[in-house]
């Protein structure tokens, strides 16, 4: 199994807004701190606001953040709409199939299976799983800790 760029991109955008203490955060911050192009961080912040998993806002003062709690975001929910239309094979994916045997394999319900405990067992986690060390991944990213003032 793999992921794709893009969900992989999506995940690293929530993690990083997960320890951004609620603090509004411009996708440029987020693609340097990643090393990413900001142009593929600017397409997956739109993906992640059109699917409710970050607000975001414009002009002075604006960014993005988390739209729910780290806990209530599952990876499995993600990976689920970030990866729609990207089957493990050519027949799962949706469009045209050309190959010879898809109208006597049998090996699509077998990876429709796999690709489902896949999903299951990442249902099973949330963001705030993916950050047992929240001061740590700050540190790596280089996100300073609050004032306490």
């Amino acid at each position: 199994m793999q992921i794709t760029s893009f969900s992989d991109y999506s995940l690293r955008v929530l993690m990083f807004l997960a320890v951004s203490d609620d603090r509004r955060v411009p996708s440029r911050e987020i693609a340097e701190r990643h090393g990413l192009s900001f142009e593929h961080v600017a397409k997956v912040t739109q993906f992640l606001a059109r699917e409710g998993f970050v607000e975001a806002s414009r002009g002075r003062g604006g960014g993005l953040r988390l739209a729910r709690l780290p806990q209530q975001i599952t990876i499995g929910d993600v990976l689920r709409r970030s990866e729609a239309g990207s089957g493990l094979v050519e027949c799962m994916r949706g469009g045209p199939v050309r190959c010879v045997l898809a109208p006597v394999c049998g090996l699509n319900p077998i990876l429709a299976a796999a690709n489902e405990t896949f999903f299951a067992t990442l249902d099973r986690y949330s963001l705030a799983d993916a950050l047992p060390r929240h001061g740590n991944v700050r540190a790596v990213l280089g996100i300073a800790a609050e004032d306490p003032a």
